[in-house]
């Protein structure tokens, strides 16, 4: 049997070989990777994973007929310096200059599990508090392509953006976005709505995608119609050897790429748009 003095080191342990992890891991594969550590019994290293998921620290996910263990998003979490992610009904303690996002627990992407949501998050913040997007400006609005849960767009505007605009094609997202817009106060502010980004024509401040490459790729021009001159653009959903192709596309004329970090072999980027840029539209 394992020292009671050493559960914390082993939890953390086991903490760390699902946050470091590249990939999702199953049980079977969190405790071989454990045993081969802490040279525990499978019956000593089943009861620390229980107890982690009890404690809310980790969840048993379903994902096509498997069974992982990831990081538990059913409490509080910190995404980035000044957001908080948290389910409705959970008590969170905040700092002064804290975000606190409730989102509901839905079927729409974007609840922050995964890397890509956690990405595009940091960088809004980086862009309206790193490069201060929002200076001299008194009407700024956000639009976020495929919105998903609502939550790039509900981050933005709690970060100071003052209008935003979700556009998606599910009704189960557009339902979702709606409803954590509510839950957070937005609803005069957020609107969501069923229609394609060939649609519209309206410029925004602040643009963000968490969207998959090809997609990313493709929506680029209209990207640049509808950019404000200043304005930034996040891009998320980016695997890292994806990276250099879009960052060629976008920062070859009218933007430059101000941010890039990566999670778990996902990249997020914030271009903003150059002031040189005189765009005919």
């Amino acid at each position: 049997m394992y020292l009671q003095a050493d559960e914390k080191a082993i939890k953390k342990e086991l903490l760390d070989i699902i946050e470091n992890s590249r990939r999702k891991v199953t049980p079977g594969e969190l405790e071989k990777a454990l045993s081969g550590k802490c040279f525990l019994e499978k019956k000593e290293i089943r009861s620390l994973i229980r107890g982690l998921v009890t404690e809310n620290f980790l969840a048993y996910t379903c994902h096509y007929g498997r069974t992982f263990i990831e990081k538990s998003f059913n409490k509080p979490v910190r995404i980035s310096k000044h957001v908080i992610l948290k389910p409705p009904g959970f008590y969170y303690k905040s700092k002064a200059d804290d975000v606190v996002i409730e989102m509901w627990e839905g079927v729409s992407f974007g609840n922050g599990r995964h890397p890509t949501t956690r990405l595009a998050i940091r960088g809004i913040e980086y862009a309206l508090n790193e490069i201060n997007l929002l200076k001299a400006k008194d009407k700024t609005s956000v639009l976020d392509i495929g919105t998903g849960s609502g939550v790039l767009g509900i981050t933005a505007l709690l970060l100071g953006i003052k209008n935003a605009v979700g556009v998606d094609i599910d009704p189960c997202s557009i339902k979702e976005a709606r409803d954590n817009a509510k839950i957070n106060k937005l609803e005069d502010k957020f609107v969501v709505k069923n229609m394609s980004l060939e649609d519209l024509n309206t410029k925004f401040t602040l643009i963000t995608a968490n969207l998959r490459y090809p997609t990313l790729m493709n929506i680029y021009q209209k990207v640049v119609e509808i950019t404000e001159k200043k304005g930034a653009v996040i891009l998320s959903g980016i695997k890292q050897d994806e990276v250099s192709a879009l960052i060629d596309l976008y920062t070859g004329k009218y933007f430059e790429c101000k941010w890039q970090k990566c999670e778990k072999d996902w990249a997020g980027l914030v271009f903003l748009k150059c002031q040189k840029t005189d765009l005919i539209i």
